[in-house]
């Protein structure tokens, strides 16, 4: 996930950068209300994706299996990160699409990534299995 992440993190930097040299109707993009609310809503997908990433991270240096933890994160980071991608490519618009920046590349590769270690819905189908199992044992009790 923090190669991901990391990814990410820059095609934001990319697309803060552009929105803020970018002027439109007179006024940089990043002043428009629907560009500086995707990129307000980047950060805060960024700062949950590295939290729960660093939180994975600690279980399984704990020394335990991890495996709820591990499906849980997979699943909240890389639908996290390809929000931020796709939101970068928004916020710059062609230039977004275009080799001319890494943003396209991350933003086909983030798509990749939410199917690289599982699927999303295998994950969850996995922790659904999960969550009937302690459901059973909790009735039992």
């Amino acid at each position: 996930c923090m190669r991901w992440l990391g990814a990410c993190v820059r095609a934001n930097e990319i697309a803060t950068d552009y929105a803020n040299r970018r002027t439109a109707f007179g006024k940089p993009l990043v002043d428009h209300e629907g560009v500086g609310f995707m990129l307000a809503e980047n950060l805060i997908d960024l700062k949950q994706a590295e939290l729960m990433t660093y939180w994975c991270a600690d279980v399984l240096d704990s020394g335990a299996q991890g495996g709820t933890e591990s499906s849980m994160t997979k699943v909240a980071v890389s639908e996290a990160l390809m929000r931020v991608a796709d939101r970068c490519v928004q916020c710059m618009g062609g230039q977004g699409v275009s080799a001319d920046t890494v943003v396209e590349q991350v933003f086909r590769e983030i798509r990749a990534f939410r199917i690289y270690d599982g699927p999303t819905e295998v994950h969850k189908w996995s922790l659904a299995k999960k969550i009937k199992r302690d459901w059973k044992a909790e009735q039992s009790a």
